[in-house]
Parts: structure tokens; C-alpha cells; sequence
């Protein structure tokens, strides 16, 4: 029994190294694609050892095979050295170094705990546990460095700079999904606002307004709409679109809007507030240039694991041209959040409601097939508000 304490120590030391190495290095520099990839490889080479182990009586052939694994497994663990001699910082060199050694000993330790595993006891129990823990391990790896983790956690909104004529015409891009979203949206917005507004002279402020989609629809059924962005290029654009030659589109800052208070008969934000570091600021800004009983537009998306697999790594995964940092789910805002930041100024939401692609449409499985989205790809409404969601506020 002493001797199979001995022998678990070699185990733990390996784990605490590993722990160490993952939480004091690799999640403060990041790691490059081969890493991402060739560490959960690492794990599947220790799992297939000790589930070899777990699995077969020890033998002449059985011992052969597990030392051909054993010695891959050593051999394999050192192929990011490569990788390593230009990221890692001289602490993390010297925790390799430990590591390297304790592997094969490791290894070792667990063949010698081998002929007492076939038995029920704590060695069994023992080498099982190490096992489910390598596996979670590897399992992390692999998700949270191939899917979770992003090397810039912050949205990147230069990407919306040099579009050009690509906010009209492409199908290869996210962006015609963005003119999708505006088919579905627009309809919906000038509708509410006729309703709502008996006067023909409603002044509408359209922030985070992109190349004009909502701006220019809104100019051309009549209204006073006024367009900002924080891209020039974006905005040339708008203005080459704008048929009616009647928007005034501005370069700035929704967080600080350079208009009186009381202005604007609707502030429209669409696409913008998962763009911005401080949402809330832009929703007091809209509350403040909004009239009494002004209407606030907003559209964003709800923050959870499916907007994340679907808004964030679906596109990724089934749009062609998709841009790195398009979203962070950080910056995603669950419907109750909104809700709070607009009491909080002086809003009252009174209509929130899901928006979602049409599945059923034969462009959504185009696109899941060819990575291009046409113009008869397609949104609908919906009551759930799981992944995008729209909504009125007023101004009290």
C-alpha cells in the first residue's frame, strides 16, 4: 500500500504543473492555432495510456503495446517546442522542462500500478479518476480554445470601414445578412411610427445607421431622418443610396450625441448596441434627444450559449468572408438588462419581440451549404426572444 502512495505522487505532481502551466500562462498569452490544436492531442495521448491500462490485463503483448503508446506519447508532447521558443516567457520554459520529466515517469508509475488496477481498490479507483480527469481536461482544451476562446475579446468595428459598394451587392459577407435583417425590420419600423405619429413632419435620428438601410427606407415614405455612424466610408455609401437626397447623415458618436435635447419624434439603434462598450450610455443619449412620448427603436441580441453558437460561431462557421470579432457575446444584452437601462432613463418598454431566420426557407440551407446569402434569405418574428430580439420604448 505505501508503495502505491509513492507511486500517485508523480500523478499529482503533473496535474498541479498542468493547472499551473494552463492558469499562469496559456490563459494570460493566449495560444496560436497549433497549440490549440496539439494540446488536446497531448491529453488524448495520456488518456489512450491509461485507458489501455484500465482496459486490458497486463502481458508480454499488452506491455508492448503500452510501452509503443508510452514512448509516442513522450515524443509527442515536445512538438510545440517550436511554437513555445517564441511565446513563452522563461517561467513558462522552466515549467515545461518539469513537465517533460515528470511524463515519462508518470507513465511508469502507472505501469507498476497496472497488475493492482485489474483488481477492485483504491489503485482501480485511483487510475479511473486520473483517467474521467484527463478526459474533462482534454474536453476543455478543445472547447475553450477552439470555440470559446477569442484572441481579441472585444468587438471589431473597423471591419465596417471599407465595405464599399459590398453593403449592396455582396453574398459572400455577414453584411447580407445585415440587408436580410433590413427587409424583415424596416417594414415593421415605418408601420409603427405612421401609426404612432398623425403628423407627416416626424423627425427620426437613426444611430449606428451603416450604409443607409433603415435611413434611406425611412427618407423615402416621407420622413425627416437623420443618419450617424462612426465610419465615413460607411456613410459614403448611405449617401450614393439615399434616392431621395434628404438624409443628413453625420460621422459620430452615439455615447455622445451632438443634438439638443428633445429633437427627435424616434431614435432608431439597430445592429448597434452589441457594438458598443457602454450600451447603457447610448440609451440615455437616445432617452435625452428623444420629444415626451418619443419612440425609442432598438434591436440587439440576447446573450446565452445558443446566440453564441449561432450569432457568433455560426456565421463563423457557415458565411463566407465572416471577419474575426464580428460579435462578443459579452457585449450581447439580455432583454431584461435593456429593460432596466431604459427605466433607468426615463423609457418604458411597451413592445419586445424575437426575430429569427426563416429555417424553413430553402436560402437558409443554401447558405449552410454554399456559405453565400441571397436576397431571398429571410427573417420572421417571433414571441421568443431567445436569440435577436426588436422592441418600442417610450418616453415618459
Amino acid at each position: 500500500m505505501l508503495n502505491s502512495h509513492w507511486l500517485t505522487l508523480p500523478f499529482i505532481l503533473q496535474m498541479l504543473c498542468m493547472a499551473a502551466d494552463e492558469l499562469c500562462f496559456h490563459l494570460r498569452r493566449g495560444l496560436p492555432r497549433w497549440e490549440r490544436i496539439g494540446h488536446p492531442l497531448d491529453t488524448l495521448t495520456v488518456v489512450l495510456c491509461l485507458g489501455w491500462i484500465l482496459a486490458v490485463a497486463p502481458s508480454r503483448q499488452a506491455v508492448g503495446v503500452f510501452v509503443g503508446l508510452a514512448v509516442f506519447s513522450c515524443v509527442f508532447v515536445t512538438k510545440d517546442e517550436g511554437v513555445h521558443r517564441s511565446h513563452c516567457s522563461a517561467g513558462e520554459h522552466w515549467l515545461h522542462a518539469l513537465l517533460f520529466m515528470l511524463h515519462p515517469i508518470v507513465l511508469v508509475s502507472a505501469a507498476l500500478l497496472w497488475p493492482a488496477a485489474r483488481e477492485p481498490g483504491l489503485e482501480r479507483v485511483f487510475l479511473v479518476f486520473t483517467c474521467a480527469l484527463m478526459i474533462g481536461f482534454g474536453v476543455y482544451q478543445f472547447l475553450y480554445w477552439n470555440l470559446l476562446w477569442h484572441p481579441q475579446d472585444s468587438v471589431n468595428n473597423d471591419i465596417y470601414h471599407d465595405y464599399g459598394e459590398r453593403w449592396y451587392l455582396a453574398d459572400d459577407d455577414p453584411v447580407a445578412l445585415l440587408r436580410a435583417e433590413a427587409r424583415a425590420r424596416n417594414p415593421w419600423i415605418i408601420s409603427e411610427i405612421t401609426q404612432r405619429f398623425s403628423a407627416k413632419d416626424v423627425r427620426v435620428l437613426d444611430v449606428g445607421c451603416g450604409a443607409g438601410f433603415l435611413s434611406n427606407e425611412l427618407a423615402r415614405h416621407g420622413f425627416r431622418v437623420t443618419g450617424l455612424d462612426t465610419s465615413e466610408g460607411a456613410l459614403d455609401i448611405a449617401r450614393q443610396h439615399d434616392a431621395t437626397g434628404r438624409v443628413a447623415y453625420f460621422c459620430g458618436d452615439a455615447c455622445s450625441l451632438d443634438f439638443e435635447s428633445g429633437t427627435f419624434d424616434a431614435v432608431c439603434a439597430m445592429d448597434l448596441l452589441e457594438h458598443v462598450k457602454t450600451p447603457e450610455q447610448v440609451v440615455r443619449e437616445a432617452s435625452r434627444v428623444l420629444k415626451p412620448r418619443g419612440l425609442f427603436f432598438f434591436y440587439t441580441f440576447n446573450r446565452n450559449f445558443l446566440t453564441w453558437l449561432v450569432v457568433i460561431k455560426g456565421i463563423e462557421w457557415f458565411v463566407r468572408n465572416a471577419p474575426p470579432n464580428m460579435h462578443c457575446l459579452r457585449y450581447f444584452i439580455k432583454p431584461a438588462e435593456l429593460r432596466h437601462m431604459c427605466q433607468n432613463n426615463g423609457l418604458e418598454v411597451v413592445l419586445c419581440r424575437g426575430l429569427v431566420p426563416k429555417v424553413l426557407n430553402f436560402s437558409f440551407w443554401k447558405m449552410l451549404a454554399s456559405g453565400r446569402v441571397d436576397d431571398r434569405f429571410a427573417f420572421k418574428f417571433t414571441r421568443h426572444k431567445t436569440m435577436g430580439y426588436i422592441g418600442i420604448a417610450i418616453r415618459t
